[in-house]
């Protein structure tokens, strides 16, 4: 397997997925990782069963927008990919980690199952012009390479692969989340909690979030969770908002604080333009809190309004304030929203997501 990131750095629903279906299939299976390595972190460590083999990148930090990290972290995982390592499976997932391991995959005559989470190609085109350009077309030619399967996390992302690749070699494998993790209940705070969780990054549109939050009684708190280049920009619109200290920015979290904050929140709010799933979603459902979330095909795919959580158009900061509104002060449809979540979310639990990846890889070893 390989990811541009993978442990201790679990940034977003992509690495986290790869890191617990990692760590399930090392109790049955070999499994390594190719993965970019940091300042302090060894280039081998074993890690729940896991191999972690780390390639250099030269900033030596988080960076994942550097063509240089990215080009010099391609040609490491090709030479580590090219060793002489007898596997069976070659399952990288996008974007760098895909090419280098298809050739290795290729010249071994072995099989190889990307799993592509969204397809970004407008994306990056709007945001960082010649660049975005640049990643598009690189982007367009991973999705052209022939592949043994092709595993994506939602129906949505899988009409977008289709432009590209026959529908017979998509398989659709959702997110997951570790019930164990979230069992006992879930003690609310006293007054009204929102809270966001994910990478501070334009798509992410946690400024529309601020522009709401603005217009709830002063005695609601908001917390963002997360880290990211956006970060300095939404502390200042905090700031101008006059929001002072109803806004925590937290920064990065460990999991247990992130579970922790989870669970004494009332509400999430997933703003974005741009998502492959949303795996926050699953993790605000066992945590007994209720997700409020952009209008976007992959996100309403997982919450429908009105029962599994509440649904606004994407950038209308007056209905996002009008839901929020309708969340914290309606108890009674707040209760069959967190019913209803509770009861959808078992379906998500990471040992069946493992399974489903087991068995694909499996059928096509025969």
């Amino acid at each position: 397997m390989a990811s541009d990131l993978f442990h201790p750095y679990l940034l977003g629903g992509g690495e986290r997925r790869m890191y617990e279906i990692a760590r399930r299939l090392a109790r049955r299976h070999e499994v390594h990782v190719l993965t970019r390595r940091f300042r302090g972190l060894p280039s081998y460590e074993l890690h729940e069963g896991v191999h972690i083999h780390r390639v250099f990148v030269p900033s030596g930090r988080i960076k994942l927008e550097s063509p240089t990290d990215g080009l010099v972290f391609t040609a490491g995982t090709l030479l580590k990919g090219m060793r002489p390592d007898d596997f069976d499976v070659y399952a990288p997932q996008q974007f760098f980690p895909i090419p280098p391991l298809w050739l290795s995959a290729c010249a071994r005559e072995k099989i190889i199952v990307p799993t592509i989470h969204d397809v970004y190609r407008e994306t990056w085109t709007q945001k960082y012009g010649l660049k975005g350009v640049l990643m598009s077309l690189f982007e367009k030619i991973i999705l052209r390479l022939p592949y043994s399967k092709v595993i994506t996390v939602s129906n949505s992302t899988k009409r977008k692969l289709m432009r590209e690749l026959p529908e017979e070699k998509i398989e659709v494998i959702p997110n997951g989340v570790d019930l164990k993790l979230y069992e006992g209940p879930a003690k609310k705070a006293s007054r009204p909690r929102i809270v966001y969780v994910g990478r501070l990054v334009g798509y992410k549109h946690v400024d529309d979030l601020l522009l709401a939050f603005s217009k709830l009684p002063a005695e609601s708190q908001l917390f963002v969770v997360g880290d990211g280049p956006e970060m300095g920009r939404l502390r200042s619109l905090s700031e101008k908002l006059g929001l002072g200290k109803r806004v925590v920015f937290t920064g990065f979290v460990k999991e247990e604080e992130k579970i922790s904050i989870l669970k004494s929140s009332h509400v999430l709010v997933l703003p974005s333009s741009t998502e492959g799933f949303g795996i926050v979603v699953l993790e605000a459902w066992a945590s007994g809190t209720i997700p409020v979330v952009s209008n976007i095909p992959a996100l309403t795919e997982l919450v429908q309004d009105g029962e599994s959580g509440m649904v606004f158009r994407l950038h209308d900061v007056s209905q996002l304030t009008q839901k929020l509104k309708q969340v914290l002060e309606e108890d009674s449809l707040r209760e069959e929203l967190v019913k209803e979540g509770e009861k959808r979310v078992r379906n998500f639990d990471w040992e069946i997501i493992a399974k489903k990846h087991e068995e694909i890889f499996k059928s096509l070893l025969g």
